[in-house]
């Protein structure tokens, strides 16, 4: 059962290593995935944002209202989380970046935001969510947010969030995380947009 605990005065990662593999073509990188021991759930409605995620690097993502509540995601170390989305009662693999976008320089967010990816698989999505609610349950921390170099393009930080996405398709089919699809927190009605720390 997952019930509310209390946030921490500084940025925190909260997490403690497992170690997970990935494979990138014919061979497997060694990736460490972090169990949080404390779960970030977020929720809101779907804005619009900058078109960088589909446009310029394949990788489409829903972004929330992150300036309802950004005195609590300071708390949380920026970088990438994979975790299960709710959209209209469809319960996906995710991957989240929280953090200011900094490879996109000169384009920096001023203030923390959540974007999320939601993973397809075998299963279509809409062409967007804007508008619709959406509940993100984050639950590993994969890796810290960086800086990637785009003088030859953004080739490098496409393969890394391509990685990231292998990363979380694969664990969370594993324990711990696959149980928590069946969160009634997933599913619950939507209402004012939220975060907070849940206790697993």
């Amino acid at each position: 059962m997952l019930a509310l605990v209390a946030c921490s005065a500084s940025p925190t990662r909260l997490a403690t290593p497992v170690r997970a593999r990935v494979r990138m073509g014919s061979s497997a990188e060694a990736r460490a995935v972090q169990p949080l021991p404390a779960l970030p759930a977020l929720s809101g409605p779907v804005l619009q944002g900058y078109g960088r995620g589909s446009a310029k690097l394949g990788f489409p993502t829903a972004n929330l209202p992150c300036s309802l509540f950004q005195d609590r995601l300071v708390q949380l170390e920026r970088g990438v989380y994979l975790g299960w989305a709710a959209l209209g009662g469809d319960v996906r693999k995710c991957v989240a970046n929280i953090g200011i976008s900094p490879s996109f320089v000169g384009e920096e967010n001023a203030e923390t935001i959540v974007e999320a990816h939601v993973i397809a698989e075998d299963a279509p999505l809409p062409a967007d969510f804007y508008g619709e609610t959406l509940r993100l349950l984050l639950l590993g921390f994969v890796r810290p947010e960086r800086k990637f170099d785009f003088t030859n393009g953004p080739g490098e930080l496409i393969a890394a969030i391509g990685a990231d996405v292998a990363t979380a398709t694969a664990e969370l089919d594993r324990p711990p995380f696959a149980a928590y699809r069946d969160s009634a927190w997933l599913t619950a009605p939507s209402g004012e947009p939220s975060f907070d720390l849940l206790d697993p």
